[in-house]
């Protein structure tokens, strides 16, 4: 299951290795598909949880994995460009509107602002 919060971006990878199955990257029998964006969700390192491609866009959606996020190649591939490392993500399973969410972050990132910095 994906854990849930607040983490960040701590290892990006094009064409990414998948260690579990000894899988180098850009074999089509990659799992991790193009890209990997890892964060650090339960004090790991940014190698064990991660929104990734997929070399199987019919399991999006669905639990198959030991926690990440799968995305279409085309659309991590545009994220990766997007997202650089030490970057804030939020993992929530909350169908709030997206606007509502980054509000509620935002808000927080202030007031630890102004706690540390007032």
């Amino acid at each position: 299951m994906t854990p849930e919060g607040e983490f960040t971006v701590k290892v990006k990878a094009v064409e990414p290795y998948y260690r579990k199955g000894d899988i180098p990257g850009g074999d089509p029998d990659n799992p991790l598909g193009s890209r990997w964006i890892g964060f650090d969700a339960e004090g790991t390192d940014g190698r064990i949880y991660g929104v990734h491609g997929t070399n199987k866009p019919s399991s999006i959606g669905k639990a198959v994995s030991a926690g990440c996020i799968r995305m279409e190649n085309e659309q991590v591939e545009k994220l990766y460009n997007l997202v650089e490392e030490e970057s804030d993500i939020i993992i929530t399973s909350d169908d709030s509107e997206y606007e509502k969410i980054y509000e509620e972050w935002e808000k927080k990132q202030w007031k630890e602002f102004f706690n540390v910095n007032g």
